[in-house]
């Protein structure tokens, strides 16, 4: 049996014997019950109400947890999706640039032969040309000192020497 309004208000006491009861203060005694427990059940309804209220703001709280679990996990997937993207591209990128350094310093290489081979030739070309140039004036002399019977200074062998020394640096070079 509840104890509620209905319960109270069905509960009446006949008096067998006024003397025994005063029927004022019975009365009296039954109206506060009455009223205290009108009380409890209100203050009973206000906590199953507030109650029921925490329940859905747990709930509503447990579903929104679990919907920013979700919406984290995305997050994470889709910045570590990014990352891995960022990470491709870039070393993408590196071996692009790895490979164009390669090709320029290749070309360089190929280009800085090109030109000492060039060079080395045009000394060579150079070094011919002063040997005829030299074999010339030789001969002239010889035709010179045969005509004329005059003798070659003294200092022709050094200075012949020392062109010498400076066509072989020329050649080394």
């Amino acid at each position: 049996m509840a104890l509620d309004r209905e319960y109270f208000d069905s509960i009446n006491i006949e008096l067998v014997k006024s003397k025994y009861y005063n029927a004022n203060k019975v009365r009296a005694v039954l109206e506060d019950i009455r009223q205290q427990a009108q009380l409890l059940i209100d203050e009973n309804a206000r906590l199953r109400a507030q109650l029921q209220e925490q329940t859905k703001s747990r709930m509503e709280l447990g579903d929104a947890v679990v919907s920013a679990q979700t919406v984290y996990n995305e997050i994470v997937e889709r910045a570590n999706a990014c990352a891995a993207s960022i990470l491709k591209d870039a070393q993408r990128q590196h071996d692009e640039m790895t490979d164009e350094s390669a090709r320029r310093q290749d070309y360089a290489v190929k280009r800085v032969e090109q030109c000492i081979t060039k060079l080395r030739e045009q000394q060579l070309k150079c070094v011919e040309l002063i040997n005829l140039e030299w074999q010339s004036f030789l001969c002239g002399l010889d035709e010179l000192s045969d005509a004329s019977v005059k003798a070659a200074p003294a200092d022709l062998d050094e200075k012949l020497s020392a062109i010498e020394r400076e066509l072989r640096m020329i050649e080394e070079e």
